[in-house]
């Protein structure tokens, strides 16, 4: 097996990176100095360079029958991200998986925070067409709402969410739907109004794609930790609890973006705390 692809029953999931960034967590989790972290050092040491973090931006893509899903679209090849300028590795990435643009079926992008949707048209080249050719891009109804009101649009939305609607290439969600066979998206509000998981189900085995719900591997014990990310802080704190026990009920496999790449593995627990191993 390749060590960035799994299988859920009939379903094939492939792990794609838009690369990494690494930023002092105190960016993030400004209320919690850098000795907290200390404990998680030993146990995920390719998260950490130094004492700062080592975020992965990752991406999904599933294959159910005649679908083919890529979750979120990375950050993209410009601009600044915690200061830093991320590598922009996705279509290249997806070119060595031999996944073709024009075989997407659908984009599933978990929320409208600029590392998800930054490939949605092709920053690389002048005309800036779009990147999935075939595809319908789809967003949470809310996130939408929220993100492309006057009051919080930015440059990033405009450019890469907002033109998807003249398109006619956005499909917007607002309840549980089956998106493929096996593949649920669901809401999960908290982290952006509109946040969604995919729930992969197929011959008794489950996957959840969480997306940011937890922003780091850490975050899986250190739930209730303020996270500037995040638009709803108690909406979030619960939505990352019920997520945690949905996923142990069903000893499922968790998916996450900014878990360290390929960003799967599974929720085990020790000396009281919950942790994420890597599979």
């Amino acid at each position: 097996m390749n060590q960035n692809k799994i299988t859920v029953g009939d379903i094939t999931i492939v792990g794609i990176t838009d690369g990494s960034i690494t930023f002092d967590p105190r960016i993030l989790f400004p209320k919690n100095s850098l000795e907290i972290w200390s404990q998680f050092y030993d146990r995920f040491p390719e998260y950490f360079s130094g004492k700062y973090f080592k975020n992965n931006l990752g991406s999904f893509v599933f294959t159910s029958k005649d679908k083919i899903i890529i979750a979120d679209t990375g950050f993209g090849p410009n601009g600044l991200m915690l200061g830093s300028e991320p590598p922009g590795k996705l279509l290249n990435e997806l070119k060595l998986n031999n996944i073709n643009l024009s075989d997407i079926t659908n984009v599933f992008i978990t929320h409208l925070h600029g590392d998800h949707f930054g490939w949605n048209f092709r920053e690389d080249l002048p005309n800036r067409p779009i990147t999935f050719t075939n595809a319908e891009y789809m967003i949470h109804k809310l996130d939408w709402d929220h993100y492309t009101n006057k009051e919080n649009v930015d440059e990033d939305i405009l450019k890469k969410i907002v033109p998807l609607e003249s398109m006619n290439k956005l499909y917007l969600l607002d309840e549980e739907k089956e998106i493929a066979p096996g593949i649920t998206a669901f809401h999960t509000p908290g982290h952006t109004p509109g946040h969604m998981s995919l729930l992969i189900a197929s011959q008794n085995e489950r996957a959840i794609l969480v997306g940011d719900i937890f922003g780091s591997p850490m975050h899986i014990t250190e739930t209730d930790l303020f996270y500037t990310p995040d638009w709803d802080q108690n909406m979030a704190k619960s939505t990352r609890k019920n997520i945690i026990n949905l996923i142990e009920k069903y000893n499922s496999t968790i998916i996450g973006s900014h878990l360290s790449f390929p960003g799967w593995g599974k929720i085990i627990r020790w000396k009281g705390k919950r942790y994420w191993k890597a599979l």
